[in-house]
């Protein structure tokens, strides 16, 4: 972002804000109430997820106007650069040698607007065990649990075996519960799994993906479910599909495929 942009913003969010203090004679108790929940959050290691569930999902959907292929999504608070590098022939996702839940294939195709496959992309992915709890995060999880980076074949394809995530609740005892509560609203987000996207010419792209029929589709506490985003799980029984994965239990295939478009470049002032 370029400093013209930035002090574009910045001076209209200080308009913004001032027009709402004078509009609603917000006083100084209740704006020392704003500034210290904002300071409680920090200290409460919460970082930006207050900020991530009430505004994220409208920003990302400004960097998706005009944008070909796959929509982007939002990041959200639990992202950690430096995954390991998973190793081949067949990705499995780094997991407790007892790991609960049921076992999830994510496959798809990686390609350009014009159907011609990319290969090399790197798929950084994240999400929450059988527990709802996200490694690093959340005491008692090993580093990097259900944290990886794979990349597409020649064709485009990509493959990772990993367990399927749960709904779950947001924390709900520190500041951003209790201003969900003042609010009247639930903590849970639907089921999903996190990918970033890289490649050279496409840059990165980030997507969230839900699972058709969830909980919480309706009503994800962070207003970030699209469209776009929901794929549909199929519930894979047949020994021989079983034993072809390399696993022993039923599994759920979950396909998605990704198509890469340039981005659109922020507007100036």
């Amino acid at each position: 972002m370029s400093n013209d942009r930035a002090r574009f913003l910045i001076e209209d969010f200080e308009k913004t804000v001032v027009e709402f203090i004078r509009r609603h004679g917000v006083t100084h108790d209740e704006y020392r109430v704003a500034t210290d929940f904002v300071i409680r959050e920090v200290q409460a290691g919460e970082a930006s997820l207050a900020f991530d569930v009430l505004f994220e999902a409208e920003a990302t959907d400004n960097a998706n106007q005009g944008r070909e292929g796959s929509i982007e999504a939002i990041e959200g608070p639990f992202y950690l650069p430096g995954a390991p590098m998973l190793e081949g022939p067949r990705f499995v996702m780094p997991q407790r040698p007892d790991e609960p839940g049921i076992p999830l294939i994510f496959h798809g195709r990686i390609t350009t607007a014009d159907g011609e496959p990319l290969a090399g992309v790197e798929l950084d992915m994240w999400h929450a065990d059988a527990d709802g709890k996200y490694s690093q995060i959340h005491p008692g999880i090993p580093d990097w649990n259900l944290r990886g980076r794979f990349t597409s074949e020649a064709d485009g394809t990509f493959e990772v075996t990993t367990i399927a995530p749960p709904p779950y609740e947001i924390p709900k005892d520190g500041p951003t519960g209790q201003l969900l509560s003042v609010l009247g609203r639930h903590c849970f987000r639907p089921a999903h799994l996190h990918v970033k996207l890289r490649h050279p010419y496409f840059g990165e792209r980030t997507s969230q993906l839900y699972f058709e029929e969830g909980e919480y589709l309706d009503s994800d506490v962070a207003s970030a479910v699209r469209d776009g985003l929901v794929i549909k799980p199929v519930l894979v029984e047949a020994p021989d599909q079983i034993k072809a994965h390399g696993l022993t239990e039923s599994f759920i295939d979950a396909r998605y495929d990704f198509v890469l478009s340039t981005a659109r470049t922020a507007s100036g002032a």
